[in-house]
């Protein structure tokens, strides 16, 4: 237990840090008394994250799986609730509201209480984005320290084979990789903020947009969707890259640099993930183009980035819009169906992840083809890495639970809101952390409670599944094992 209290001591000491530079932006913009609220938040954290991690910095720190699921659980649900405190603190929203937006922001989910922007102070919309920033830094955190060690969410072969060629074998291994994926993540956010700024973008919607962007989040600096608050062009392309790099594996990024062409050929999810992308796109430019009638309404160059825009949207999880309710073209079955899947895993999208429903897909396809070829030799999905029996239980574990606590999520919100179609698009919307998807232009959009509507119990319920998204399922079983915590 002292080496959880550890982790989580740097983990809130960091969280508390970043409310220094909002406090900045609240006082830029003159608003002395929110500002005065993030640094007593800040203060606060500061002093009880420093004490734990003075107390425990020379007592040893070595984690069992179950351990680093359980560190991995207090972290994604602790650190929501210390970041709704400045919501609370300065006034801005009452306790469910704050904590809603606080694990919305985290979970990278981009599900808003807030009913409009236009009135909210920079600084609390400045919050919202560096949540979602640091959230997507913890996702890739969690990948890369505890899941993928542990087998949940990518084949080990493929784990080992980049902490080899990529980190080495060096003693302190964990702050090596704090170090070289935060410098990382960092550079791709700075430069996704002067392209914007070069772009015509103003500085602060330039920022927040970056956080919302590299994390695939969904907050926005302000109210409606991005083509129809800039017009801009270039910015658009921008952003669209930045979701590219947010859902395609951080693995992939790391080899392409370091020049490994052999890995990054046997790597085949992130290829996957540009095919769907493009593919996806092309059909949703096309359906639009139809939808609108002709070249007089929408020009083919629109449709094609309407379109594009709308699927890299979509698949990496985002929920950014060019014109609103571009993604519900779609059926909506293809719709969810797209979001669940999500994008690759290593990368700050939600959902599923393609890994898993290849897997899946491969599976069938073997099991098919045996029957026609029993003597047949089958390779690998992952370049040779060949999926064992134990990784296939795993995405079915996985699946599986995924699809009943949909159903009990779905349940609840259906109760207590009276629209089937509704309560489950808000619950898959939460899972796959794609919180604008509740909230764009449905058929049945009119009729459904907006997310600041519903009832308390409603809001605790999404936040949750908010969560468990982001931490996967299998490690919060796994931090519940009480036999092993009983041993």
């Amino acid at each position: 237990m002292t080496a959880i209290l550890y982790y989580l001591s740097i983990l809130l000491g960091a969280l508390g840090g970043l409310m220094l530079p909002t406090a900045l932006v609240a006082l830029s913009a003159g608003d002395t008394e929110l500002a005065e609220g993030f640094l007593l938040t800040s203060g606060l954290t500061g002093f009880l994250s420093g004490g734990v991690y003075f107390a425990l910095r020379g007592q040893e720190r070595e984690m069992l799986n179950q351990q680093t699921f359980l560190l991995c659980v207090l972290a994604w649900l602790g650190l929501p609730v210390a970041g709704a405190f400045p919501f609370v603190l300065t006034g801005q929203m009452e306790w469910v509201d704050a904590f809603f937006e606080a694990a919305s922001g985290i979970s990278t989910t981009g599900a808003t209480i807030l009913q409009t922007l236009e009135s909210v102070p920079k600084a609390i919309i400045f919050w919202r984005a560096i949540l979602q920033w640091f959230g997507g830094f913890l996702t890739l955190l969690s990948f890369l320290l505890i899941l993928a060690p542990s087998g949940v969410g990518v084949i080990r072969d493929t784990y080992s084979k980049f902490m080899e060629q990529s980190l080495g074998d060096e003693i302190g291994w964990t702050f090596n990789v704090l170090r070289q994926v935060g410098s990382a993540y960092g550079l791709v956010t700075l430069t996704l903020v002067v392209l914007l700024v070069v772009a015509g973008i103003p500085p602060f919607d330039s920022t927040c947009i970056a956080f919302s962007t590299i994390s695939t989040g969904g907050f926005l600096p302000v109210d409606g969707a991005i083509g129809e608050h800039y017009n801009n062009r270039m910015a658009e392309f921008i952003i669209a890259m930045g979701m590219m790099a947010g859902a395609s594996s951080i693995v992939w990024h790391r080899m392409a640099v370091r020049n490994k062409l052999r890995f990054l050929v046997e790597h085949r999810e992130s290829y996957i993930l540009f095919i769907l992308m493009f593919g996806a796109g092309l059909v949703y430019s096309i359906t639009l183009f139809q939808l609108a009638g002709g070249a007089s309404v929408l020009a083919p160059g629109a449709a094609l980035r309407q379109g594009f825009f709308a699927a890299i949207s979509l698949i990496s999880t985002t929920g950014f819009e060019l014109r609103h309710a571009d993604v519900t073209v779609f059926p909506g079955l293809l719709v969810i169906s797209l979001a669940m899947m999500g994008a690759t895993s290593f990368s700050t999208a939600g959902g599923l992840k393609i890994y898993r429903m290849f897997a899946l897909f491969m599976q069938l396809v073997s099991e098919v083809s045996r029957l026609f070829h029993p003597n047949k030799i089958r390779k690998g999905w992952i370049g040779h890495a060949k999926p064992t029996i134990q990784f296939m239980n795993g995405v079915w574990t996985s699946l599986l639970l995924s699809i009943i606590l949909i159903a009990i999520v779905s349940g609840v919100v259906t109760t207590s809101t009276g629209y089937l179609e509704g309560g489950l698009i808000a619950t898959i919307s939460s899972f796959a952390n794609i919180g604008p998807l509740y909230s764009t232009s449905w058929a049945q959009t009119a009729d459904w409670p907006r997310y600041y509507e519903m009832t308390p119990l409603v809001k605790y319920v999404l936040a949750g599944t908010m969560l468990i998204g982001r931490m996967e399922i299998v490690v919060l079983l796994g931090a519940l094992n009480f036999k092993f915590w009983y041993r």
